[in-house]
């Protein structure tokens, strides 16, 4: 089995260096110090040489990490690739932002090893390629103490590909408003707190 590729976009060299030494033990890992170094990196790349998951800081020199985030959901060649946001910006709303831009983590430097590696693996497992064809357990949906909507359950159905807000924005033609309102409807409904926790309702 071939390992799977991380990148690593981050302008303090050293914090670089140190999670690419860390993470080269288990995946094939690139590091770039600029938002603009790793997109054109990705730009050249083949597509079946594009990294399985990405590790992205926010505050850096020339584009920040929300902007390259928004390039990368704004290309469909990159959209599906998940992001987590690795940074020392604590505070609530950062993290917030973040993830309302479709990052699937946002996690707070310094973390230790073993949390990293664990919250990774985790992901790179949730958006494998087997992970992302699961269908929704109709039978469990029926089981809900507050049953979806019509409406609610064409998004759920999208979740479980683990598509974006902005893709299921697309793909059911209505508002982003809209769309994180369902999208909160479902989670709230289905009683979990990140989106990706619903592969507890997949087959």
């Amino acid at each position: 089995m071939s390992r799977k590729r991380v990148m690593i976009i981050d302008d303090d060299t050293e914090s670089l260096q140190l999670m690419m030494k860390q993470l080269e033990v288990l995946y094939d890992v690139n590091g770039f110090t600029s938002g603009e170094n790793a997109l054109e990196a990705l730009g050249r790349a083949a597509a079946g040489r594009l990294p399985d998951l990405i590790l992205l800081d926010i505050v850096m020199t020339g584009m920040d990490g929300y902007e390259v985030l928004e390039r990368l959901k704004a290309n469909e060649k990159y959209r599906s690739i998940p992001v987590v946001f690795l940074t020392g910006m604590t505070d609530e709303l950062s993290e917030i932002r973040g993830l309302e831009m479709d990052a699937v983590d946002y996690l707070k430097k310094p973390v230790p090893g073993k949390v990293l590696f664990a919250r990774i693996q985790h992901y790179l497992d949730l958006y494998s390629d087997t992970a992302a064809k699961g269908q929704l357990n109709e039978y469990m949906l029926e089981a809900l103490s507050s049953p979806l909507t019509e409406r609610e359950h064409e998004v759920a159905k999208l979740m479980a590909e683990f598509r974006s807000d902005r893709e299921i924005s697309e793909i059911l033609f209505i508002s982003m408003p809209y769309t994180k309102k369902l999208v909160a409807a479902v989670k709230e409904k289905l009683l979990i707190e990140k989106r990706g926790d619903i592969r507890k309702y997949l087959i």
